[in-house]
């Protein structure tokens, strides 16, 4: 299918579901590698390790164990062991140091797996009853050791808390809170998908034995609040919701007592479920739709610039992609199919972070381009606020420069660079999904994407 076709199947998308921010224009991920070596017992979630020698391997999870895959070669990916455990739909898997940390909702236990021994055998630490109920998704604090889990409700404290002071003898320290689907712990804060509640809670854990709940955020006619996950400066948070015709939504965190929905989001086939924020994107399982990518540098207009559907066939509305790990630092993404397996990608993470507006730090303003969509050609608006070299670079969706713009110095004031769609070769640039960053005195500073239509 060609892109314009590809942006037409979008449009009708957008009309369908116009109070949703859709996609304004996607290319399909370029697929690296796809492991399968399961296919008649099927997969949840996935994760991603990175061994001291630099080597990253991804984690796959099997109905009846887990697949600890090589990706130093991603288009040829090996299983360099398998951890057997008990049979279970639902798994999650969680690192630390050179640990991982198993759960699914088969036994209450924890499942500790050493990794030091990588590329070579693993061994299996123990299994671990730490928790009352069956445990659904943990979360890990890297910083302090302690990894947060997910419990069934019923006696009203979802969240236990565990200490991996001793990272091989695991011990629970409290419990608290009420319904709780999955939570992220990122610089002391706990942020909480509330699951039936239809809330977002935010905690402090800066004790982690005394939570201290800092705000409850009641989501408008809510439906299953499955995952949230916040941008990497805190500022922002997004959520999913594991009901049909449920949105991908963004809130704007900066102040507790005003939270903000700044946007949504929702693929053709309505039904999300994970999403992992790297960047200025958020990597998203969206069950039958797949992988999809979505710029969020503006976060008032979420929107997807990438997709890879992994599951092409028509079954229930619960089938396709179940997780997502774009942490890798080779910008290496996997996801996790629950039929087909695994699939490796490589996103480019070309963003400093998300800027509520054009404005940058030191007084520097990236604007959008326009037109946009744009065939042949472009403009590019920026602004100084004082003298700097000035340099605007186009990537293409594999993060490769094509061409560079400028690189002079320039005084302050405003400016615009146009770009005529061609590569710094002279080639014509082939449809899609391209990325400008304005460079300041050689430091990316900003970030923002493009779509061109021939």
């Amino acid at each position: 299918m060609d892109f314009f076709s590809q942006f037409l199947k979008f449009v009708f998308a957008f009309l369908l579901i116009s109070q949703f921010a859709l996609a304004q224009g996607s290319v399909q991920l370029p697929l690296i590698g796809n492991f399968n070596p399961y296919p008649s017992l099927g997969y949840n979630d996935c994760w991603g390790y990175t061994a001291p020698d630099g080597t990253e391997y991804a984690f796959l999870g099997v109905y009846n164990g887990t697949s600890i895959v090589d990706l130093s070669d991603p288009a040829n990916p090996v299983e360099r062991d398998f951890v057997s455990g008990p049979f279970s739909i639902w798994k999650d898997i969680k690192t630390y140091q050179h640990y991982a940390y198993v759960v699914t909702e088969a036994d209450h236990n924890l499942q500790v797996i050493d990794l030091a021994n990588l590329p070579g055998p693993v061994s299996l630490v123990g299994n671990f009853p730490v928790f009352i109920t069956d445990p659904h998704n943990i979360s890990i604090d890297t910083t302090n050791g302690f990894l947060y889990g997910a419990e069934d409700n019923q006696f009203g404290q979802s969240v236990r808390v565990i200490s991996l002071a001793d990272p091989v003898n695991p011990v629970s320290v409290t419990a608290f809170g009420t319904d709780c689907h999955d939570m992220l712990i990122q610089d002391n804060i706990l942020y909480v998908a509330e699951g039936t509640n239809g809330t977002i809670g935010i905690y402090d854990m800066s004790d982690p034995a005394h939570p201290a709940l800092l705000v409850r955020i009641p989501i408008p006619n809510p439906g299953y609040v499955h995952n949230v996950w916040p941008t990497e400066d805190g500022q922002y948070l997004v959520s999913t919701e594991e009901t049909s015709g449920k949105t991908v939504k963004i809130w704007d965190i900066r102040d507790l007592a005003n939270v903000e929905l700044k946007s949504e989001y929702l693929a053709p086939e309505r039904l999300a479920h994970n999403a992992h924020v790297k960047g200025n994107y958020v990597h998203l399982a969206h069950y039958r739709d797949g992988l999809r990518i979505l710029d969020i540098s503006d976060p008032t207009n979420m929107h997807e610039v990438a997709y890879y559907d992994t599951y092409p066939g028509s079954g229930g509305i619960y089938e396709g992609d179940w997780g997502a790990f774009p942490f890798f630092a080779s910008n290496l993404t996997v996801a996790s199919d629950q039929t087909t397996g695994l699939y490796i990608f490589r996103f480019p993470d070309t963003g400093v972070g998300i800027e509520p507006s054009e404005n940058i730090a030191g007084g520097f303003a990236l604007g959008a381009n326009y037109p946009n969509p744009f065939n042949p050609s472009t403009t590019i608006p920026f602004s100084l606020s004082s003298n700097a070299r000035a340099t605007v670079e186009i990537c293409n969706v594999l993060g490769q420069t094509i061409v560079r713009l400028g690189g002079e110095i320039l005084a302050a004031g405003d400016y615009q660079f146009q770009w005529d769609g061609h590569s710094a070769a002279g080639n014509v640039a082939p449809s899609g999904v391209y990325f400008y960053r304005l460079k300041i005195d050689g430091q990316i500073r900003a970030t923002r994407s493009m779509i061109l239509s021939r």
